[in-house]
């Protein structure tokens, strides 16, 4: 079983109707295992159902592929090939090799039914992890070191090269490590690598976090304060003059882009 190519310690195997992408540590078990019955995980986010899962001894995060939008309702979990789940694999494995904290990537599968294929993408558990806002809530003494952590993983990832379309808090799982804050990034469904980010694509995203936040502030446990936002740009590099010229800029922005989907919606 040979490794595949921009995944070096992943294996590609292929069993009865299934295709998988597992660590090269996992390559003797059998595909039929990440396939098991998902363990609940109480406030875990994402459509598609993410739950726990035991595999060869090892604790897995598991998130079963779901559509959303008009074609959820109508394809639910079916999808034509399965290489959405290995792009999400190959875009966290990047990630990893060029050092940003990421969720570690163990198993990317695929099972075909008659027509479609349904994919799940199985990830290290990592204990006591829990998404920026339950964190910032869970523990406000941490909650500048969180804001900054939380920047400066992101500017890791845009210095790796990452675009991703639907960037939010959600997205960053944060734990508590001795006297710091580790936060590693998750869910990067339909991200991908293209180096370098200009600063337009920065923007886009950072505007489509803080549209995130707007949009489910009201359901979220705490939202980052503006003190926080600042700490959380001086994480990604900036200096006092540019975290104050970014805030006033991201601002008009985010306003253009509020605008935008209220128009669009009303049409």
């Amino acid at each position: 079983m040979p490794s595949v190519a921009g995944l070096g310690t992943f294996l590609q195997l292929r069993q009865r109707g299934q295709v998988g992408w597992v660590h090269q540590d996992l390559a003797e078990v059998s595909l039929d295992q990440f396939w098991g019955k998902l363990e609940p995980m109480p406030g875990a986010k994402g459509r598609g159902g993410v739950g726990r899962l035991q595999v060869a001894g090892r604790d897995l995060v598991v998130r079963p592929y779901r559509r959303g939008g008009a074609f959820g309702k109508l394809l639910n979990d079916r999808y034509s090939r399965p290489a959405r789940a290995r792009q999400e694999l190959e875009v966290l494995h990047h990630l990893q090799m060029e050092g940003v904290p990421v969720v570690a990537p163990i198993a990317a599968v695929a099972k075909k039914g008659r027509a479609f294929w349904r994919l799940r993408l199985c990830t290290e558990w990592l204990a006591d992890a829990q998404t920026v806002p339950a964190f910032l809530a869970a523990f406000p003494e941490r909650r500048r070191q969180t804001a900054e952590a939380v920047g400066l993983v992101v500017r890791l990832a845009f210095d790796a090269g990452l675009r991703h379309q639907d960037l939010h808090l959600d997205n960053v799982l944060v734990r508590p490590s001795g006297d710091r804050v580790r936060a590693v990034l998750v869910d990067l469904d339909r991200a991908r690598i293209e180096a370098p980010v200009t600063d337009r694509a920065r923007d886009t995203m950072l505007v489509r976090m803080q549209r995130h936040l707007v949009r489910h502030g009201s359901r979220l446990p705490t939202v980052p304060t503006a003190a926080e936002t600042m700490r959380f740009l001086r994480g990604l590099g900036m200096d006092r003059n540019q975290r104050h010229e970014a805030w006033r800029s991201l601002l008009v922005k985010l306003d253009r882009s509020l605008e935008r989907r209220s128009w669009l919606r009303s049409r």
